[in-house]
């Protein structure tokens, strides 16, 4: 039975499934990776975390991907950082949220971070519940940004610092649809539940939907989505 049935026939009787958010992990410290999977994982049941420590043997092996909620990638690596990551992704039309976890506090790399498109800049020196908080603000679509390099990067930070929208925005019903239960905070595993559809489809129409309104994340989609009229702001 595929998973719009099951989530339909679970809607009908009041069950509420359990969701989970499939994380992959990359860095080349290999004890770092396996302490915070097991620190992130003993607090909270929902998370499935993958780690790799070899960054040159991710890239390719990342296209196309859709079945992971989230990418954490440190800063520094050898061979290729997690900014020639970010930007190796965007290239192939990345759709899955990217933070960068990283001791770096070069502002202007973190900046870069930023405008490439990612949604949040972890400090290693995070405790695990600022690391969870974290990971649930970016699962609602909001990008993170730490409380202590906030007044250094407000001044010049533009996070996922949008394209040029086009004057005729064209959305189907469906993707209206899936604009508003975004803008109410729901992932993507919850809208296809909702909605009776895959979790890919649901990918397919934000790809879609990026595409549109000229940006590469959640938040300034919904933003533009306002801006331009094609969604009613609440």
């Amino acid at each position: 039975m595929n998973a719009s049935l099951v989530a339909r026939y679970a809607d009908q009787l009041g069950i509420r499934l359990a969701y989970f958010v499939k994380i992959l992990l990359i860095d080349d410290h290999t004890s770092f990776c396996e302490g915070l999977v097991a620190a992130l994982t003993s607090v909270r049941s929902d998370f499935s975390i993958d780690f790799e420590s070899d960054a040159e043997l991710v890239p390719a092996s990342l296209v196309g991907r859709s079945d992971y909620d989230l990418f954490i990638f440190d800063l520094v690596m050898p061979g290729i950082g997690g900014i020639e990551l970010i930007r190796y992704l965007n290239t192939n039309r990345n759709l899955t949220p990217i933070i960068v976890m990283s001791s770096v506090q070069d502002s202007s790399m973190i900046k870069e971070v930023y405008d490439l498109g990612a949604v949040g800049y972890l400090p290693k020196s995070y405790g695990i519940r600022q690391i969870v908080d974290a990971i649930d603000g970016i699962q609602r679509g909001e990008v993170h940004v730490p409380a202590a390099l906030a007044p250094i990067l407000d001044s010049s930070i533009s996070i996922g610092e949008t394209s040029s929208v086009p004057t005729s925005v064209k959305l189907t019903k469906r993707q209206i649809e899936i604009l508003s239960l975004m803008d109410r905070g729901l992932g993507n595993q919850e809208i296809a539940d909702k909605l009776f559809i895959s979790k890919a489809t649901v990918k397919t129409h934000i790809n879609h939907l990026f595409r549109e309104l000229g940006v590469n994340n959640r938040i300034n989609c919904l933003r533009e989505a306002k801006r331009t009229g094609v969604l009613v702001a609440h």
